[in-house]
Parts: C-alpha cells; sequence; structure tokens
C-alpha cells in the first residue's frame, strides 16, 4: 500500500514537471512567435536539404513530379544544381544556412528563456543572413525559370522557407525588442527587476538578537 503511495506521489510529481516545462514553453512561444517560426523552418529546411543530398548521391529520382514545367529531376540534374566551380551540390551550403538561422533564432529563444535581454548583434546579424540567403534564392529563381525553363517543387519549398525567414528577421530588426511579460518571466524562473524590487521593500527589517539588546541596555546603564 504504501509502495502504491509513493508510486502515484511520483507520477504526479512528474506530470507537475511536465506540466510545467509545457508551460514554460507555450510562455516562450508566445512571447517570441517570429523566432519560433525561423527556428521551425530551419528545421523543415535542413530536413528538406539532407533528402536532397541523399538522393543526389544515391542517383535516386525525387518524390516530385516530372515531365512539363514542374520538373525537380530536369532542375536537380542540371549543372546549375551544383555549387559553382565545384561538384559539391548546393544542397550542402543550403544545409548549412538554415543551421546558422536556426543557431541565431535558438541563441534569441534561450537567452529570452532564462528572462535575459537577446543578444545586441543578434537582430542585424540574423536579418543580413536571411539577405544573404534570399539573394542566392532569386539567382536560383532566375536559373530556374529563365535557363532551364523549369520549376522544382522542393527547391520552390526551401525559396519559400527563405524568403519568410527574411521578412520576420527584417520586421524584428524593424521593431524594438519586445519586453517578456513578468508572468512569463516568473515562469521561466528568472525573478523580473521590478518584482525583486517590491519584494526587497516589502520585507521588514532584520530583527535584533537579545544579547545584542542586553549588551546594548548594560552599556547604557554603565554609562549612567
Amino acid at each position: 500500500m504504501a509502495e502504491r503511495i509513493a508510486g502515484r506521489q511520483r507520477g504526479d510529481a512528474g506530470q507537475a514537471r511536465r506540466d510545467g516545462v509545457g508551460a514554460r514553453l507555450g510562455e516562450l512561444v508566445r512571447a517570441e512567435p517570429g523566432l519560433t517560426a525561423i527556428a521551425l523552418m530551419a528545421l523543415a529546411g535542413i530536413a528538406i536539404s539532407i533528402y536532397l543530398t541523399v538522393i543526389h548521391y544515391a542517383k535516386i529520382p525525387p518524390v516530385c513530379t516530372t515531365g512539363g514545367v514542374v520538373d525537380c529531376s530536369s532542375v536537380l540534374l542540371s549543372p546549375y544544381s551544383l555549387a559553382p566551380g565545384t561538384t559539391i551540390p548546393i544542397t550542402i551550403p543550403g544545409m548549412l544556412w538554415f543551421a546558422v538561422s536556426g543557431g541565431l533564432a535558438l541563441a534569441g529563444l534561450i537567452a529570452r528563456a532564462r528572462g535575459q535581454a537577446e543578444p545586441a548583434w543578434q537582430r542585424p546579424a540574423l536579418c543580413a543572413w536571411s539577405a544573404a540567403g534570399l539573394l542566392f534564392v532569386l539567382y536560383l529563381v532566375y536559373t530556374e525559370i529563365v535557363r532551364l525553363h523549369r520549376i522544382c517543387e522542393w527547391c520552390t519549398v526551401v525559396h519559400l522557407l527563405t524568403l519568410a525567414t527574411f521578412l520576420i528577421a527584417l520586421r524584428r530588426w524593424q521593431e524594438p525588442p519586445a519586453v517578456m511579460p513578468a508572468r512569463a518571466t516568473r515562469a521561466m524562473g528568472a525573478s523580473p527587476p521590478r518584482a525583486a524590487a517590491a519584494r526587497n521593500a516589502s520585507s521588514p527589517p532584520p530583527r535584533r538578537s537579545a544579547a545584542a539588546s542586553s549588551g546594548r541596555r548594560s552599556r547604557g546603564r554603565g554609562s549612567r
């Protein structure tokens, strides 16, 4: 009986911890939807880049439409699918680009989760990095439409992810850094400065010990 009660208590404690983690993640997502979206898009871009890299080296045709204007195979087998002057598929640089984008977004999310301000370099760095990726995407779109007269569905998804990353990063760079709500800061385990100051102001002064009070009274009688 005692073991069942202890097991139930441990289960309740574990569920409470899981609920607390879920609540903290929810507060963080609501506080930073832009960074969360960039991190999720980076994961999607990395997954697509890995898939396209694997089928490139395995010589496997991609799962997509063939024949007509939309033809992934024609695009992925063309010379423009390789990094200029190399035999490396451009999916590998794309994978690295998404990894850096996700890392920058994750750095901002970790700072906010700790109740800290974002690093001053984070917003302009993410905006500049996403702008560089968008410029390369425009070049790839030009080669697909003008040179190859074909469109790749997988490539189009990657292009849209890059465009969305740039738009979110640009908007965040133009806006002042958001202040995390006190409720979210408490949920992350950090005390907001105002709340800490209020607690310090409302706390009663330390009590004097009985020994110190009696010593002062005896010194007073001695002086008289």
